[in-house]
């Protein structure tokens, strides 16, 4: 056995002074305590933690430009969008409004991102329809203000890696569900009968048993406006300026027209939709189409979020408030982080994405939006897209478009009463229909197969069951898979023959770390490995190059694995062991018969060694 290093191979772990055993643990407290001060309290966490120090000095007459073009027809697009959502919601439609500027003034100071915009969307509406006690507003801005508490303390410590154990096909699975489950909820609008049933099934079924109250109008107008937005949407694709050709100018007229059409359609459908409801009505023709609840004037009067509520004639205590709530204070903070962390990646360009500073600024959009009576919100992907194809240069393209819906809630509310409901369904519906994400399963299937499992019980269970128990459900067996295989890794088992000599032994090869779950898994493969290829006599070699990680039991159950090849006189030999873990299975105890080498070649040369001492041994007696 001369010349055969027997010393365990080291990692960085064992380069640790040994001085630092000579220092107390208030001095090691007081020195890390010191460490993270210096790291917190310099000019770059400032930078960070507030980005419009980064762009505010560089800032020139070409990004104000392009930031109004963007702010203003993000806000044409967003102002029609607030009041569809705030019914989607249950609340008046003033409230989608008052959750539509308040974003736009924080993420200009804390975002990280130029092209991401704050405000309601579809899923944020969903969620508080379903959390806030049946569209009572003042729970839907208690429920913002948590949203933005929790989102923030999450954001402080820097939870955001959690937000990467929601997995692709779970995503999908929900963003999916979302967009069937609120398409089926708008029916109602688009039929005009009143449905009191908030479920998939319950409003399918309410819808059927009422089909005969059908509004004639109300259900042309609606098929009508749907149809018009999609076309409006698609018509961008439409190549007017052909690549390679130099455009005239009536072809320059035209794309700029058709493109702003496009961006603009949803602000373009609710004036024509208002203009003949308006015609209609000074002809004396006032019942034809079911109208949109009246918006009150003016902007909120800021104020704390109420910890009590009569909203809806019974009064609530905050822990009425709250119990009503339930589930939401964890499933909307998840939901808005996810979406608006997506979206912002989505349009990154590339650039890496601070996840904590977006949670920050996140979390404080929903506070400072719950003291002018907003209900969550988060990232908009369609406003996102308009404000990135507008041209927008910096974040201050946000403060324009709250100041234009703030200039809509001081003058034009009048003139909201005038917009048909069905038109407002018909533009939620023309949005949430794109988000239906049932293309990936064929990609799925040729990747990986098993990743359908996630998908498919998050989309079937989101849209039959509910929204949180499909995402709830998805991420559990997403979970579930990570654990198996965390739990059973691949031992790779080869027969090989030591170089120049015809001694076989037996190779192991685990590709990932040893844990709890995975050690009795492992010593059963090393065992049978043992006794079924190797007889119970040839010699096994553990290559630990990969086992970057083990625990107390992992310990244990290895350091019985080397006492039962003692018991049988059969060499284990443990090849390239880091040297963390050779600490972690020696605290365990019972390891003086284990035998470590530094690489697998010294393992065979052992192999070989010993072997060959056998066998003189044999032959000597």
């Amino acid at each position: 056995m001369s010349g055969v290093p027997v010393t365990p191979y080291q990692d960085e772990e064992d380069s640790s002074s040994a001085g630092d055993s000579n220092i107390s643990d208030f001095q090691k407290i007081k020195l890390w305590a010191s460490a993270r001060a210096s790291d917190v309290f310099t000019k770059d966490t400032l930078y960070s933690t507030l980005p419009i120090l980064s762009w505010a000095p560089r800032y020139n007459r070409q990004d104000l430009v392009g930031d109004v073009i963007a702010g203003l027809t993000v806000g044409l697009t967003v102002i029609p969008q607030a009041i569809a959502y705030a019914t989607l919601a249950g609340l008046p439609p003033n409230y989608g409004l008052y959750s539509s500027f308040v974003g736009c003034f924080v993420y200009c100071i804390f975002g990280s991102s130029r092209a991401v915009t704050i405000g309601p969307t579809a899923i944020m509406a969903m969620m508080t329809s379903e959390y806030g006690e049946g569209g009572n507003p003042d729970i839907a801005t208690l429920l913002a203000f948590f949203t933005g508490i929790i989102i923030l303390f999450a954001g402080i410590f820097q939870l955001g890696f959690l937000i990467d154990f929601m997995s692709g096909p779970v995503i999908a699975g929900f963003t999916s569900a979302a967009a069937i489950t609120i398409t089926v909820s708008q029916l109602k609008g688009i039929f005009g009968i009143q449905v009191d049933d908030d479920s998939f099934i319950g409003t399918i079924e309410e819808l059927i048993s009422k089909i005969s109250e059908t509004n004639i109008a109300d259900l042309i107008m609606g098929i009508i406006c749907v149809a018009i937005l999609i076309c409006m949407r698609e018509m961008r694709r439409i190549p007017i300026v052909k690549d390679g050709q130099e455009p005239t100018r009536g072809r320059r007229f035209l794309a700029t027209f058709v493109r702003f059409s496009s961006i603009a359609r949803n602000a373009i459908l609710v004036m024509i939709a208002g203009l003949l409801v308006g015609i209609l009505s000074s002809c004396g023709i006032d019942d034809l189409f079911t109208p949109t609840q009246n918006v009150d004037a003016g902007l909120p009067t800021p104020r704390p979020p109420p910890f009590s509520t009569n909203a809806t004639g019974i009064p609530l205590d905050f822990s009425d408030m709250t119990s009503e709530i339930g589930a939401g204070f964890a499933i909307v903070p998840l939901l808005a982080v996810i979406e608006n962390v997506a979206i912002a990646k989505a349009f990154s360009e590339g650039k890496r994405l601070d996840t904590t500073q977006e949670m920050i600024a996140l979390g404080l959009s929903n506070i400072c939006g719950s003291f002018f009576s907003a209900m969550p919100v988060t990232g908009s992907f369609s406003r996102t897209a308009v404000n990135y194809s507008s041209g927008v240069r910096t974040p201050f393209g946000g403060v324009f478009t709250g100041l234009l819906v703030i200039c809509a809630l001081q003058f034009l509310t009048p003139y909201f009463s005038y917009i048909p409901k069905a038109a407002l369904s018909a533009i939620i519906i023309a949005a949430v229909i794109y988000m239906i994400e049932l293309s990936v399963a064929r990609p799925m299937w040729r990747s990986r197969k098993v990743d359908l499992l996630p998908f498919l019980a998050t989309f079937f269970t989101g849209v039959f069951w509910g929204l949180e128990y499909g995402i709830g459900i998805g991420t559990a067996i997403s979970l579930g898979m990570i654990l198996f295989k965390a739990a059973r890794p691949k031992v790779v088992i080869q027969s090989r023959v030591v170089p120049n000599t015809s001694q076989e032994y037996i190779y192991v090869y685990p590709d990932s770390g040893l844990t709890y779950p995975a050690a009795e898994h492992v010593r059963a493969v090393v065992t049978d490995a043992a006794i079924l290829h190797g007889r119970g006599t040839e010699p096994v070699v553990v290559d630990c190059s990969h086992i970057r990680y083990s625990d107390f039991t992992s310990a244990e159950c290895m350091n019985q694995l080397v006492k039962e090849f003692h018991e049988r006189d059969q060499l284990l030999v443990f090849a390239a062991m880091k040297g963390s873990i050779l600490r972690c299975w020696n605290g365990a105890g019972h390891g003086d018969a284990r035998v470590t080498v530094a690489t697998v070649a010294d393992a065979e040369r052992l192999v070989a060694e010993r072997t060959a001492s056998t066998v003189k041994v044999e032959v000597s007696s």
